[in-house]
């Protein structure tokens, strides 16, 4: 059958673990695991906050300005790498999208003139303007006041 799916009984193992470890109260011991489970399956998705994050490069910067950029409903970040000569900019993922409460909780700091490690990664989705994805910032390190 085409749509037969793999499975892996250590994602069901893990998943009672998790569960177990959280100590939160169930009435069906099966339908607690499938719901870990199907939390876990989001987390190791591809377009899941950790997967962009563990596919990103990584960049040692100085923040020079964040902003809102209302039109693309993005972070604007302008920022001096230290291996870099000029300013360079980068935006973060859409504020009403899938992680938009992460995103805001990530950008919203006051990271203004602060060292950071910015991750860097292509989001794959693509439009006429950018058919090969768009360069975003995902996730980002304060480091502290630059001095």
């Amino acid at each position: 059958m085409d749509n037969e799916l793999q499975y892996d009984p250590a994602a069901i193992r893990m998943a009672y673990f998790s569960l177990l470890l959280s100590g939160r109260p169930h009435d069906n011991l099966e339908l607690a695991v499938t719901q870990e489970m199907l939390k876990m399956n989001r987390l190791t998705a591809e377009r899941s906050l950790p997967a962009m994050v563990g596919r990103s490069a990584r960049i040692t910067a100085t923040i020079n300005s964040i902003k809102i950029e209302e039109s693309s409903k993005r972070y604007l970040i302008k920022f001096q790498a230290d291996n870099g000569e000029r300013e360079e900019q980068i935006r973060s993922e859409r504020i009403d999208a899938n992680h938009k409460d992460a995103v805001k909780k990530i950008w919203e700091r006051n990271l203004v003139g602060h060292r950071v490690v910015i991750f860097k990664c292509k989001d794959r989705v693509g439009s006429k303007e950018a058919p090969n994805g768009y360069r975003i910032a995902p996730y980002c390190i304060d480091l502290g006041k630059a001095e």
